[in-house]
């Protein structure tokens, strides 16, 4: 078969041991092939891997592949860019979705070699160490098959590039600094949860726009079903290593009173939740705070172009 007629780039578990697969399962995988994507786009533009929230528009570029077909038996998932894609010039550096498959090819490849991550690179494997463990709930074998449609260094295009991994045996990721635990209280809508035994789960959107999700245990399933679509305050647990979450936990849920659906007020007014939390009194005057530090529209105007040019650069 010609190389353009071959898959551009396929994920593929082995020895799942039965008929077809789950579909929560398949669908857990998915999400965590398009969070390993994002984390390997973020990488490859220099920001940090880690990053939450929604991805930019740029970003979205990178990770836009397209799911053209599932093939059941030994799973295998086929994906391609998306057809508008055109092929890089050389007179600009800026990533292309091919190296954002190139550069989770790289990563399987280092875990099946046993090569730790870069430490700039510690967020891109525990991404795709999740993909493994994801892929363990189906099979035993998780294999990538990557054919470059640009030329890599020392690859020629179209050459088929392979990854296989043993998805129940990869090393513990080295930790990337000191592990901790602290606590969170947090609030927002919840919009879904999840009562597989054993992956219990309630992801709910924070008031900047955030979507996160956290473990539930044994003692707050009961409460899961009454979070679903409203508003929940939650105390949480968060494992760190270093400074990246690994996992966040409920403790306590607590369903938030509402003043009904389509109401405009709030069931508690602003200076209500100031005089809860001690905050109440004079409220600073914020246009004459900032017109102390910047005296024109001139001087805003160059912070805010110093504060675009600096988000830009890659951590450091």
């Amino acid at each position: 078969m010609d190389n353009k007629d071959q898959a551009w780039f396929l994920f593929k578990v082995y020895d799942t041991g039965g008929v077809g697969v789950e579909i929560p399962k398949l669908t857990r995988l998915l999400e965590r092939l398009s969070s390993a994507f994002l984390a390997v786009a973020r990488a490859e533009t220099g920001g940090s891997g880690s990053r939450r929230g929604r991805p930019t528009t740029a970003e979205e570029a990178l990770v836009a592949f397209r799911l053209v077909r599932v093939t059941p038996g030994s799973i295998a998932i086929e994906l391609a860019p998306p057809p508008s894609t055109q092929v890089p010039l050389p007179l600009f550096e800026e990533p292309s979705i091919d190296d954002v498959a190139f550069g989770f090819y790289r990563e399987m490849d280092s875990i099946t070699s046993g090569a730790p991550p870069a430490a700039e690179r510690q967020h891109v494997r525990r991404r795709v160490q999740a993909v493994m463990e994801s892929a363990a709930d189906i099979g035993l074998i998780a294999e990538v098959e990557y054919r470059p449609r640009f030329e890599k260094p020392g690859v020629a295009v179209g050459t088929p590039l392979r990854a296989r991994v043993p998805t129940r045996q990869i090393p513990r990721l080295i930790s990337a600094g000191p592990s901790s635990i602290r606590k969170r209280r947090l609030s927002g809508h919840a919009y879904m949860v999840d009562v597989e035994p054993g992956r219990q789960r309630l992801r709910i959107k924070v008031p900047e726009g955030r979507d996160v999700t956290l473990e539930v245990g044994e003692p707050m399933i009961a409460k899961l079903g009454a979070s679903l679509d409203h508003v929940v305050e939650l105390e949480a647990e968060e494992e760190l290593e270093g400074a990246i979450v690994t996992r966040r936990s409920v403790r306590s849920i607590s369903v938030l009173p509402s003043s009904g659906p389509g109401s405009e007020f709030p069931p508690k007014t602003v200076d209500e939740l100031a005089n809860e939390q001690g905050v109440s009194g004079k409220r600073p005057d914020y246009v004459a705070l900032a017109s102390e530090i910047w005296t024109d529209e001139k001087e805003l105007a160059e912070f805010l172009q110093h504060l675009q040019v600096i988000r830009r650069l890659p951590a450091g």
